[in-house]
């Protein structure tokens, strides 16, 4: 399997955890419940979830596969798109229910009153080796000490990947200030670092698996490690309205994308086998890569660390109490 292969999956599996995840008050969506849905309590059945072609959004797939929404009465739909901002008027019209999106960027725009989110679901936490500061092998980089005033990568400035490497740098002694980031499509990652634009690369599987098997690249450090580890980056996000409208359809909606989660914990042929049906990774590559963690609960004081540190950066305006963004958990 060439590289180049590779890194278009790459590209499409680190979309999600990098695109930002806005959105706005949205109205209902799909038929109204039919009789035996009401009997059931539900305010409505048929859900469209906008997602991205991305290994974070695994456990949406795995539901469907499994039949756990169906068990849920829920009949959902992915409105795949390639970039998340491509939600937002999905969301505005009432064309979709909720999206998929990273934290960072969902609470950059509550506190800028873009939207009032409601969190129905966490999604994906960074996992160990799922994500690497990777030096090329004749690189002088051997320690992060190495790292510092060197240039990095980052999707976009300020979201997650910096967040989170930041408190990593600092756990290693690094002065996070002396980083220089820049941003650089996914596309051309590989070009930037080969010609020397940026130092050590930032890298998300399977780009991580491809570097080290076939460019023998060198892990420098693990930016989901001490501080940073479990670093939750995405969830399934609607908007408060709909969750007004809808408590009991998001509860069994919760309930589902948990019961996915704790399948795929010990279980990694349920998530390799859906991966090919909805990413560009093939099934090979699916059953080597490192996944991240699915969340099969929802925790406020683990979600609470992106929103503390990202004030911490001055990245928010205010403090945002995270528990009164998340629904209540309704699975066992």
């Amino acid at each position: 399997m060439r590289l180049g292969r590779l890194a278009r999956a790459a590209i499409i599996g680190l979309a999600v955890a990098l695109g930002a995840a806005a959105c706005s008050t949205g109205g209902s969506t799909g038929a109204s419940a039919p009789p035996s849905a009401a009997a059931g309590g539900l305010e409505k059945t048929k859900l469209k979830i906008a997602t991205l072609p991305a290994i974070d959004s695994a456990a949406l797939y795995v539901a469907i596969d499994q039949k756990l929404f169906e068990k849920e009465g829920l009949e959902v739909t992915p409105q795949v798109v390639q970039a998340a901002p491509e939600a937002i008027p999905m969301l505005l019209n009432g064309e979709i229910d909720a999206m998929f999106g990273n934290y960072v960027s969902m609470f950059q725009a509550h506190d800028k009153g873009t939207l009032k989110v409601r969190i129905l679901a966490e999604g994906s936490r960074a996992a160990p080796d799922s994500l690497s500061i990777m030096a090329l092998p004749n690189s002088p980089i051997k320690t992060a000490k190495d790292l510092e005033g060197k240039t990095i990568n980052v999707n976009v400035l300020h979201n997650f990947q910096e967040l989170a490497l930041t408190q990593v740098l600092k756990a290693n002694n690094v002065d996070p200030a002396s980083i220089k980031y820049v941003q650089v499509t996914f596309q051309n990652i590989m070009p930037s670092w080969k010609g020397g634009q940026i130092d050590a690369a930032y890298l998300g599987e399977p780009m991580v698996t491809a570097a080290t098997s076939q460019m023998g690249a060198r892990k420098i450090l693990d930016p989901a490690s001490g501080p940073a580890a479990e670093f939750p980056i995405s969830g399934y996000v609607g908007t408060q309205d709909w969750y007004d409208k809808n408590p009991k359809t998001a509860a069994a909606f919760q309930r589902a994308i948990h019961n996915a989660a704790k399948l795929m914990e010990n279980n990694r042929e349920v998530v390799a086998k859906v991966l090919p049906t909805f990413t560009q990774i093939d099934a090979a590559t699916a059953a080597t890569v490192t996944f991240p963690f699915f969340s099969s609960s929802d925790n406020p004081v683990r979600l609470q660390r992106v929103a503390d540190w990202m004030l911490e950066a001055h990245w928010l305006t205010k403090a945002i109490d995270v528990k009164s963004l998340m629904s209540p958990t309704t699975s066992g």
